[in-house]
């Protein structure tokens, strides 16, 4: 039994989610660097904003599924921030109904500070969110909408989430 990430495409932002220069947002080197690639801003703005994604379940799938979110951390948290990220999803197989609400949220948090996991200003942050496997079949097309969890957020400052690398769906096969 291996373990598998594949990379999801991203379709669009929320209005309040730009995408932009990593080099806009931090103090990077003078390029090439990371500053030259383009990122999703997502900050807590008090309500849950983010992107929307669409992937497909692959032919090897047999289960624990989990959506990886990889990025950057812009802004020195402090020692009890936490920062939280939710996922909803509509799954969907060829002659079913693609059209409707996408399912309750799966969230996870984590404090990021010195009391936590003791993240700086401009460190790289990866977190999976564990996915209810029984929601997930072998070809499925999964539409989906990932978010920073304002619940679950008191970190103030922004992650930034690459724009083609910045998230994955990561399973095990047979």
């Amino acid at each position: 039994m291996a373990t598998h990430r594949i990379p999801i495409a991203i379709l669009r932002s929320d209005s309040g989610v730009p995408l932009d220069l990593i080099s806009n947002q931090i103090t990077a080197v003078a390029a090439p660097s990371i500053g030259s690639l383009l990122a999703y801003v997502l900050a807590d703005g008090g309500s849950d904003e983010g992107v929307y994604v669409v992937f497909d379940v692959p032919q090897n799938y047999v289960g624990t599924p989990k959506l990886v979110v990889k990025g950057v951390l812009d802004g020195a948290p402090g020692a009890s921030d936490t920062l939280g990220f939710g996922f909803r999803k509509r799954a969907y197989a060829n002659n079913e109904s693609a059209d409707g609400a996408f399912d309750a949220e799966q969230t996870v948090s984590e404090t990021i500070g010195s009391g936590g996991t003791a993240h700086s200003d401009e460190d790289g942050y990866e977190k999976s969110i564990t996915l209810t496997a029984a929601d997930y079949a072998v070809g499925d097309t999964v539409a989906g909408y990932l978010f920073i969890d304002a619940s679950g957020t008191t970190y103030a400052g922004n992650f930034l989430l690459p724009s083609d690398a910045g998230l994955f769906f990561e399973y095990s096969d047979a």
